[in-house]
């Protein structure tokens, strides 16, 4: 019974599809298609032929897919030259498919099954246009050995290696690392700490360090101290970079470890007119005089920048900033006014206003300048003046799929394959540039209503701003399980859209260097501290990815920052950077209010986190309901 209902909602959808061609309107021709794919994936292959093959017997818009999933299930009957035949048409026919990479890649597999010389020379010639599939390098690499050619075996077991990349461990089998040079070894770890494998970096030049000859020994050292820095390995890394007299390393390290007056001799000794890293270090000296209340050394240190050919502009606005901070409205306005007219950027009007406002002066009139954009300083003018923002309403999005492009996405969002939807999907996004707006645009409408809210995010991206692409960037993906988080731990559910967006851009499947995992970018040890209060089990890092699972951790996550930090910005900054690092810095600073803590951030990253954030919220409040509850939320803190 369900799989006739099924069969009777393709048969109206695709009725309904717009123009097409005729034979393309024949009742079951789609379903073909979607029958031919399941079977495939039951392995009944013969049945996937035969249903494909019916597919197949009229015009279609979904040719190159049907012939590589019947060259897989001709596979499944060892029927390899039949396989072989509807790759080989793809290839011919299909060009411009974004299948063809796939019936490249299944090509190789089927002829290294039966004819390996044959798949030696295809591999060739598809890593001379891929070089960086290291997966393939590695078979690649194997057999080369099967055919007795040892030495070209061992080269490309040695780039896998050396690569430190996927297939790496693998290759390892098969050559003697113990006996690479140490100038191999160093390749190796530069490319590992490439891919942020630093701790491996760092293990493999130790090990190898005594044996480098004397020219590659600073380059040794020089490596190990980045690897330590990026582990936060900050007091070490400063010895190593002062051995080679790396100064800006040695002196960025030795801040971060906290040894400021080792700092402060270090940069004492710099011309900031001599680099740009010079500069930047002589300006984060002053900063660290401002923070630590000593006003009138850090004002003199950024006065002398403000002629500096490299940091002109950040010394001016430090020295604007440092007198808002402490009370010298007038002279900060007149600065943050000098900025505003050379760079007419919303950052130095929203301050000259907060200059009026904290001067008892009328600051209406560059707040409703500001209120005409949409970007975080907008948000905060909102917030100042109690304003409403403006709502956007929900656009009316119709689809005409009057493109080939349209309808082969419209049919598989219909049958729903989901592997195919990403691959179509990716394709019209990375070739964006040879699509009509309105193709880009219908599009993006059709994956955001198949919930495939990441794709639809990257078409949108690549079309000018209107209404319509608001709400494609700004979708309220997975909203039963969002409302589910907002309702059981009384948290808004525009702040965990918020989240999620500039986490991860909906990417279910979000892996990132440091470990972070799924939507909400949660780190395991925090997705099982949380496990139980949750009522989510976590058996292992997989179970991460889930996103129900994901969105409910993470937002009972965000949902204890707010009631801990009594305030949302400080509660995305700890999300960031850590609730203890965030205690720190309000009970060092004791900011008189939220927009100077927010400006004030001391991690660069950090800030603009919490500023995008901040932002994306914004977005979202205009598509709900803009009331000042909406904007009182963000923003209402009780400072410490």
């Amino acid at each position: 019974m369900r799989d006739l209902v099924l069969r009777i909602l393709v048969i109206i959808v695709i009725l309904a599809a717009g123009d097409v061609h005729a034979s393309d309107k024949s009742d079951r021709q789609y379903l073909h298609l979607k029958e031919g794919r399941t079977a495939l994936n039951n392995k009944d292959y013969e049945r996937a032929v035969s249903e494909l093959s019916v597919f197949m017997e009229s015009p279609n818009l979904l040719a190159d897919y049907a012939l590589l999933w019947r060259a897989k299930a001709y596979d499944g009957l060892a029927e390899m030259e039949k396989a072989l035949n509807d790759l080989s048409q793809i290839q011919k026919e299909h060009l411009n498919s974004p299948v063809l990479k796939n019936a490249l890649q299944y090509e190789i597999k089927i002829e290294t099954k039966s004819h390996p010389e044959r798949a030696l020379i295809l591999i060739e010639k598809y890593l001379k246009d891929n070089p960086d599939d290291y997966l393939l390098r590695l078979t690649y690499a194997k057999m080369l050995g099967d055919q007795g050619r040892e030495k070209d075996s061992l080269r490309e077991f040695m780039s896998i290696y050396l690569n430190g990349g996927q297939g790496s461990t693998e290759a390892a089998k098969y050559i003697d690392t113990g006996s690479l040079s140490p100038s191999a070894v160093l390749t190796r770890a530069k490319n590992l700490i490439g891919k942020f494998r630093y701790k491996d970096a760092e293990n493999e030049l130790r090990a190898n360090i005594s044996r480098a000859p004397q020219s590659l020994n600073a380059q040794y050292i020089e490596n190990i101290a980045m690897a330590l820095f990026k582990q936060k390995n900050y007091k070490e890394a400063a010895g190593y970079f002062n051995k080679l007299g790396m100064s800006y390393y040695e002196a960025r390290s030795l801040f971060r470890a906290g040894m400021y007056e080792e700092f402060h001799k270090k940069i004492a000794a710099l011309d900031p007119n001599s680099s740009q890293k010079a500069a930047e270090l002589t300006l984060i000296r002053g900063l660290y005089y401002r923070r630590s209340g000593d006003t009138a050394r850090a004002l003199s240190i950024f006065n002398s920048l403000q002629g500096n050919q490299f940091v002109a502009e950040e010394a001016l606005w430090h020295t604007g900033w440092t007198y808002f901070l402490t009370g010298r409205y007038n002279d900060s306005y007149n600065i943050f006014n000098s900025l505003y007219t050379k760079y007419n950027t919303s950052k130095y009007l929203y301050w000259m206003a907060r200059a009026l406002e904290s001067n008892k002066e009328d600051p209406s009139a560059l707040y409703r300048q500001l209120t005409a954009g949409d970007d975080f300083y907008a948000f905060l003018s909102y917030y100042k003046t109690g304003s409403r923002p403006t709502l956007i309403p929900q656009p009316d999005l119709k689809i005409t799929k009057d493109r080939d492009e349209l309808k082969r996405l419209a049919f598989l969002l219909e049958l729903n394959i989901e592997d195919a939807i990403k691959t179509e999907s990716l394709y019209i996004a990375r070739h964006a540039k040879s699509y009509p707006a309105n193709v880009m645009m219908q599009a993006a409408v059709m994956l955001n209503e198949a919930s495939m809210y990441r794709h639809s995010i990257l078409l949108a991206a690549n079309l000018s701003y209107s209404a319509k692409t608001h709400w494609l960037l700004y979708p309220y993906g997975h909203k039963a399980v969002v409302d589910e988080a907002a309702r059981r731990f009384s948290i808004n559910p525009l702040l965990i859209l918020s989240v999620i967006r500039e986490e991860s851009r909906f990417q279910e499947d979000a892996y990132s260097p440091a470990g972070a995992i799924g939507l909400m970018q949660l780190m395991p040890q925090t997705a099982q501290k949380y496990s139980g209060a949750v009522d989510e089990r976590i058996d292992n890092d997989s179970d991460i990815f889930n996103v129900r699972k994901n969105i409910l951790l993470g937002g009972y996550y965000v949902s204890q920052l707010v009631k801990e930090m009594r305030c949302v910005p400080a509660a995305i900054a700890s999300y960031n950077a850590g609730e203890h690092v965030v205690y720190k810095w309000l009970e060092a600073s004791h900011y008189k209010a939220i927009d100077e803590f927010i400006e004030d951030i001391p991690y660069d990253e950090t800030e603009k986190y919490v500023k995008r954030v901040l932002k994306t919220y914004f977005q979202y409040a205009r598509e709900a309901n803009p009331d000042g509850e909406a904007v009182n939320f963000a923003f209402e803190c009780q400072m410490m």
